[in-house]
C-alpha cells in the first residue's frame, strides 16, 4: 500500500478540481492510496454534501466513484481518460455523521482505449453502500501529455 501522490497540483496552474484539489474551497479534497490491484479513497462525509441530513447526497457518490476510477486510469495507465459510462446502483443510505468512507476502485476489462472499472462505496462500519460499473476512454500517452496536460505515470 502507498499513497499517491497528486502530480496535478504542480503541473496545472489552475488546478481547481471539484473532486481532488485541495485548493477547491467546496471542493471534496480526495487524496488516493494504492495496491497491486486497486486505487482507493479514504473520505469523511461533511452536512455540506448531504442531500436528506446526515446522508450523503446520491451526486457526491457518483462523483466519489467517477474519480476513484479516474485516478485507477492515472495510477495503473498513465495515461488520461474521460468518463464514457456510469453506472451507478445504491445499496443504502451512506450516512454522513458515522465516520470516514472508504471508495474502491478496480478494474473488469481494458480493451483498445476502453477502461471498465467497478467501484464500491463502504461506509464506516464496512457496508456496501453504493457500486458502479464505468467505461472510461484512455487516452495515448501522448495525447494525455499534449492536450491534457497529463504530468506522466512517474510523478504520481
Amino acid at each position: 500500500m502507498r499513497k499517491v501522490k497528486n502530480a496535478f497540483i504542480k503541473a496545472l496552474p489552475d488546478y481547481n478540481c471539484f473532486a481532488c484539489s485541495p485548493n477547491n474551497e467546496q471542493g471534496l479534497h480526495m487524496e488516493f492510496f494504492t495496491d497491486d490491484e486497486t486505487v482507493w479513497s479514504e473520505w469523511t462525509p461533511k452536512p455540506q454534501f448531504d442531500g436528506w441530513t446526515g446522508v450523503v447526497h446520491g451526486g457526491i457518490q457518483a462523483t466519489l466513484m467517477d474519480e476513484t476510477s479516474e485516478w485507477f486510469v492515472f495510477v495503473k495507465h498513465g495515461r488520461s481518460a474521460v468518463t464514457m459510462e456510469l453506472n451507478c446502483k445504491y445499496k443504502k443510505p451512506l450516512s454522513s455523521v458515522i465516520g470516514k468512507i472508504k471508495i474502491i476502485a478496480k478494474e473488469i476489462s481494458f480493451n483498445r482505449n476502453i477502461c471498465e472499472i467497478e467501484t464500491h462505496i463502504f461506509d464506516s462500519e464496512n457496508q456496501l453502500c453504493s457500486q458502479s460499473i464505468g467505461k472510461f476512454y484512455v487516452f495515448s500517452e501522448e495525447e494525455s501529455k499534449n492536450k491534457y496536460f497529463f504530468p506522466g505515470k512517474e510523478q504520481f
